[in-house]
């Protein structure tokens, strides 16, 4: 036993070194170009014509940096359980409709929300919420055409959120290791940290709810969110 938990104590430290790695590299990236776009700014370009090119520069770099540090607080608190007890009711429709309507897609794109008017669920909003929006940006990120369906439906014993699309799908070798932190897969570009999915994995699991994916080369990809129960909204 004592062999087991020394074991287990040393895969932890394993995973976050790994953990603490990775994520300085994810930080140096933006961090850099910050830091050289200053330093042609200082060195006379301020006074120039291409002082809005580099404004614009540091303006994406920081908004890249801010979005990691988000990503990877929510990634720690989802992981921690610190979130688990804050439950409450969230109508979903409303939810689902809010976050299609911030989604950047590609031109040509549809994104629908199909979803009954009291469809709710108890769980902790800001995780649920944060899960559902890494599902649709990733989606969004992987869809150059075709559509983006964000869905609810309920069951006896469950309600299930649906985030779909068309895009090219994942590979069979890829698909067991898309929730892993920092993965980035074939398709992935250079504006992905490898981080959405695993979020909506670690969201999930404090939240008590499954994630189902369905994918293939050419066939788009199905992720549900499955909460255990079910919940209706009271009209007055």
């Amino acid at each position: 036993m004592m062999l087991e938990e020394e074991l287990a104590i040393r895969d932890q430290e394993r995973v976050e070194r790994d953990f603490v790695t990775n994520a300085a590299h994810e930080l140096q990236s933006p961090l850099a170009s910050i830091i050289s776009a200053i330093e042609v700014l200082q060195a006379g370009a301020k006074d120039g014509p291409e002082r809005d090119v580099f404004l614009e520069h540091i303006e994406r770099a920081s908004d890249r940096l801010a979005r990691l540090v988000r990503s990877m607080l929510v990634l720690a608190r989802a992981q921690s359980g610190i979130e688990q007890p804050r439950d409450e009711l969230i109508a979903l429709g409303p939810v689902l409709e809010e976050i299609a309507a911030a989604l950047n897609v590609a031109p040509g794109v549809e994104v629908r929300v199909s979803c009954p008017p009291d469809a709710a669920v108890v769980s902790n909003r800001e995780l649920a919420e944060q899960a559902l929006i890494n599902l649709a940006e990733n989606a969004a990120k992987h869809t150059a055409e075709g559509v983006i369906e964000l869905s609810a439906r309920a069951s006896e014993t469950a309600t299930v959120l649906v985030v779909s699309d068309t895009g090219p799908g994942i590979p069979a070798p890829e698909r067991p290791h898309v929730f892993e932190r920092f993965y980035r897969g074939s398709g992935q570009g250079e504006g992905g940290f490898g981080l959405g999915l695993a979020i909506v994995h670690a969201a999930a699991r404090s939240l008590g709810a499954e994630v189902e994916l369905e994918s293939a080369p050419g066939e788009g990809t199905v992720v549900r969110l499955r909460f255990p129960g079910t919940a209706t909204l009271v009209s007055e």
